[in-house]
C-alpha cells in the first residue's frame, strides 16, 4: 500500500473513539470536568472510586454501608456521556431521601433513568414515575423541593443512568449520524418540573432496551464498546418516541442548505489535516459565508472551525495509538507546523499530552 493510501485510510471522523486510561486519578479527573462531583458521593451515599475497571474507560465504587448494600459503576463512554448502573439493597431509606431529595436538583446534566428491577417511586412536581410499571424516565434539573422519591428497605434494586451533557448529544451527532432528539432540547428549556421531566412510553421497545442492560459482556473492552451502541440505540428510540422533522435539523435552515451543509461538513472529515478556508469552503458548496457559518452552527451544534479542530484531534489520537510516527511527525499530519501548538491543543482537549496518549498504547 503507498503512502497516499496509508493516509486516506485514516478516518478522522472516527479517530480517537475513545480514550483509555491507565491511570485512575487521570480518568476520574476529566469525567468530573464533564461530569461534576456527583451530590452523593459530597453527602457521602457513595464512596470515593477505588479502582480503574473494564479497558480504562470506567471507574467501580462502593456505597455507604451504613445507607444501603450495593455497587456502582460509572463507564465513560463517549465524551459528555457516561453510563452508571447501580444495584443496592437500601437500608437507612430515610436518610437515602434525604440526600437524594438535595442531590437530584443539583444535577447539571440531562439524566435518563432506565429501571431493571425493584420499586423505585420518583416524584418530579406533579408527576409521579413507578419504576415498576415505568421502563425509566428522562429529567432535568427539576427544582429543589419539587422532587423526591421514596423506595422500602431490603429489597434488591437496579438502576441504569446516562448522564448527558449538550457536547455528549453533539458526540452521537458526529459519531452516529443520530441528530439531538427535539425532546431532549424542550426539557431543557421547560419552564417547570413538569416541563422538564419525561416518563419513556410503556412500549415493548422501550422495556426490551432496559432489560437489555442486564446482559451486557463481561470483559472490559467489549461492555465499553456495548455500552457506546446501546447509547446509539436510546438515542435512535428516543426520535422515534419524538419525530424529527427535516425543518427541525436546522432549525430555519430550509432543507436545500441542510443537504450543503452535510457536503461541508463530508468535506471537512475527507481532509488530510488541512482544513479549507471558509472562503474556499463556501464555494466548495455553493453557500455564501453567512449561510456557511450559520447554518453549520444551527445543523451541528459546532462552528466550522470548532468542528474541524476535532477531526484533527481525533486524527492526532489515533496515530498516536496506531502508528509508528513520531510526534512532530503527527503534528504535522494534523496540520500544525509547531509540535508545541499541537501538543496544547491536544492536552486542552483529552487531558493528556500527546507523549502520555503514545506511551500508554
Amino acid at each position: 500500500m503507498n503512502s497516499e493510501s496509508e493516509k486516506t485510510a485514516i478516518r478522522p471522523a472516527i479517530a480517537g473513539d475513545v480514550e483509555r486510561f491507565t491511570n485512575l486519578d487521570d480518568l476520574v479527573d476529566l469525567m468530573r470536568a464533564e461530569h461534576p462531583v456527583s451530590p452523593f458521593i459530597e453527602a457521602g451515599a457513595i464512596q470515593d472510586p477505588e479502582a480503574l475497571i473494564a479497558d480504562g474507560t470506567g471507574v467501580h465504587l462502593k456505597t455507604n454501608p451504613d445507607l444501603m448494600d450495593g455497587e456502582l459503576a460509572i463507564y465513560r463512554v463517549l465524551p459528555g456521556i457516561s453510563v452508571s448502573t447501580l444495584h443496592f439493597v437500601p437500608k437507612d431509606v430515610d436518610t437515602i431521601h434525604q440526600i437524594g431529595a438535595q442531590a437530584v436538583p443539583r444535577e447539571r446534566e440531562l439524566m435518563i433513568r432506565l429501571f431493571q428491577y425493584g420499586q423505585v417511586v420518583y416524584s418530579f412536581g406533579d408527576t409521579v414515575v413507578d419504576s415498576e410499571v415505568s421502563p425509566g424516565v428522562i429529567s432535568f434539573r427539576p427544582d429543589a423541593g419539587r422532587f423526591s422519591y421514596e423506595m422500602k428497605a431490603g429489597q434488591s434494586i437496579r438502576v441504569t443512568f446516562f448522564s448527558m451533557t449538550e457536547q455528549g448529544e453533539r458526540e452521537i451527532w458526529h459519531r452516529f449520524g443520530i441528530p439531538p432528539s427535539p425532546l431532549l432540547q424542550e426539557l431543557r428549556s421547560g419552564a417547570t418540573t413538569e416541563d422538564r421531566v419525561f416518563e419513556l412510553p410503556h412500549s415493548d421497545s422501550f422495556r426490551k432496551f432496559s432489560d437489555s442492560l442486564l446482559h451486557m459482556p463481561v470483559s472490559g473492552s467489549a461492555r465499553t464498546t456495548m455500552l457506546r451502541l446501546k447509547v446509539g440505540e436510546l438515542f435512535c428510540l428516543l426520535t422515534d418516541a419524538r419525530p424529527i422533522h427535516d425543518t427541525y435539523l436546522g432549525g430555519d435552515v430550509p432543507l436545500i442548505e441542510v443537504r450543503k451543509l452535510a457536503r461541508a461538513r463530508t468535506i471537512l472529515e475527507e481532509g488530510d489535516g488541512e482544513a479549507p478556508s471558509i472562503a474556499e469552503l463556501s464555494s466548495m458548496i455553493g453557500l455564501n459565508r453567512r449561510k456557511l457559518t450559520e447554518g453549520f452552527k444551527k445543523v451541528y451544534g459546532d462552528t466550522v472551525a470548532g468542528y474541524a479542530l476535532e477531526l484533527r484531534m481525533r486524527k492526532g489520537y489515533q496515530l498516536l495509538k496506531e502508528s509508528p510516527l513520531a510526534v512532530h511527525e503527527i503534528a504535522e499530519e494534523c496540520g500544525y507546523e509547531h509540535p508545541s501548538n499541537f501538543t496544547i491543543a491536544f492536552k486542552r482537549r483529552f487531558g493528556s499530552s500527546p507523549s502520555e496518549v503514545r506511551s500508554s498504547k
